[in-house]
């Protein structure tokens, strides 16, 4: 079985777990290129709230919007493309 925590540690090259709270935005770029099937949804759900402090739906979420962007590490939503009543 795949671990998701072992396998982003190696992708950013963190020395330890721990470290990947302090890495979330080379974290969101490697997580925007796995595939996420590939690990259990109590495993994306631990990894979710311990590196972003958010549940896994809110980042499964987030990875599927086309209005959310990336710039210098900070993920923003582009408030030109959303529809507004």
């Amino acid at each position: 079985m795949n671990d998701i925590f072992k396998d982003m540690q190696a992708k950013i090259g963190c020395q330890y777990i721990s470290d990947l709270p302090f890495k979330r935005s080379a974290v969101w770029f490697e997580l925007k290129h796995l595939n996420l099937a590939d690990y259990p949804m109590k495993q994306l759900e631990d990894f979710s709230r311990y590196v972003f402090g958010v549940p896994y739906t809110v980042i499964a979420e987030a990875l599927q919007r086309k209005d959310v962007i990336t710039y210098a590490g900070i993920t923003s939503i582009d408030r030109n493309k959303t529809s507004r009543p």
